[in-house]
């Protein structure tokens, strides 16, 4: 009897000890499952962005030395200039939307639209002789020679400063660096009668529509943010540089043989290069869900 008292009151002392080990892991557990609850329910944050860009490009571009060699051939009659306008800036238009992964960083995707750049004269215009190897003089043409550009990119900005809460919410001064990438895409829109160069042949050819092309771009960027009090608004300054270089224009004949525009009579195609800095300012709208 007193045997299996004592066994009783073992056992019965080993759950007291026991125990407490037992409800102590069951704490944590609860604890672990409460913080990852938690975890589960933090706010995401995004915004929306909508801006406007200037940018400054190298003057001695293909272009312009294009435009250089054509303008003093072409000779106007009425009230055009007789001028191939250079191309010397670009405006853009941008729109995009953004995500947080992290409480100082935040990816962007947008939609990028250029105007027009280039020469646009309704006009009764003549072209003299151009080189040895086009033998038709042009007349009574409008003086065309229009760029279109438009563009999706992506990016990464890192914020340096006062980046938005959890809510979404930007409270004070911000300031953030970032890179990014993207893809592009030119329309060259030519005057009738334009007289290019045919790769194939190597002879002069007319082009009788656009030529097109594609090209990646590449930035680097140092903006600030500030909110403006207003519907949850915040202004945007950013200044970065744009590398962009379309160095292959082109159009295909019903032969599909290549033509392009050259730069002079060598057959030294032109290259759209639109690199440069560019100064951006737009408006901005933080969220969370």
């Amino acid at each position: 009897m007193r045997s299996i008292f004592a066994i009783v009151m073992v056992i019965g002392l080993s759950l007291l000890l026991i125990t407490p080990t037992f409800a102590q892991t069951e704490d944590e557990l609860v604890a672990k499952f409460l913080k990852k609850a938690e975890k589960k329910q933090e706010k995401k944050v995004g915004y929306l962005i909508v801006n406007g860009s200037f940018g400054r490009l190298n003057r001695d571009n293909d272009y312009n030395k294009m435009s250089v060699r054509v303008s003093p051939l072409v000779s106007s009659i009425g009230d055009g200039t007789g001028e191939v306008e250079k191309i010397n800036s670009s405006y853009e238009l941008f729109g995009g939307f953004g995500i947080m992964p992290s409480p100082k960083t935040s990816l962007e995707l947008g939609f990028s639209y250029w105007l027009k750049q280039g020469s646009a004269q309704t006009g009764d215009f003549n072209l003299s002789l151009l080189n040895s190897d086009d033998p038709d003089d042009h007349y009574g043409f409008d003086l065309n020679s229009e760029i279109q550009i438009y563009g999706f990119s992506a990016s990464v900005d890192y914020y340096l400063s006062e980046p938005p809460d959890k809510d979404g919410n930007l409270n004070n001064l911000a300031f953030k660096v970032g890179g990014g990438l993207g893809y592009y895409f030119a329309s060259w829109e030519l005057r009738d009668g334009f007289t290019g160069y045919n790769l194939s042949t190597g002879e002069p050819e007319v082009i009788s529509g656009q030529l097109t092309g594609g090209a990646p771009g590449f930035t680097a960027s140092l903006s600030a943010e500030y909110p403006i009090n207003f519907a949850g608004l915040v202004i945007e300054g950013e200044a970065r540089y744009l590398y962009l270089n379309f160095t292959s224009m082109n159009w295909y004949n019903s032969n599909n043989e290549e033509a392009v525009a050259t730069v002079n009579n060598s057959g030294a195609q032109v290259e759209l290069n639109m690199s440069g800095p560019r100064v951006q300012f737009g408006l901005k709208r933080y969220f969370s869900w």
